[in-house]
């Protein structure tokens, strides 16, 4: 994201912020989940996050191919990114 030119500087922001949630939900996993929920309660929870994580991919691409403009890019991309901090604390 942070490498195309009709990125706007907020959105780059927005996009370390989604790494960071990405990282945190992934230590969540292994010191929270993997010790303290079953089986499926934990499959649940990573079903959630792999929604979200399609939900990024889905508007990469339809900003790339112009369905979506930049103004929209970042403000889907700032729910999805809100969403993803959530699950991850």
């Amino acid at each position: 994201m942070a490498a195309h030119p009709k990125v706007p500087l907020a959105v780059v922001e927005l996009a370390g912020r989604g790494v960071t949630a990405a990282a945190a939900g992934t230590r969540w996993v292994l010191e929270v989940g993997k010790p303290s929920l079953d089986g499926s309660a934990l499959a649940g929870r990573l079903m959630d996050l792999g929604e979200l994580e399609d939900r990024l991919v889905d508007l990469w691409q339809a900003f790339g191919s112009g369905e979506v403009g930049p103004a929209a890019f970042g403000s889907r991309l700032a729910e999805i990114v809100a969403a993803m901090e959530e699950w991850a604390s």
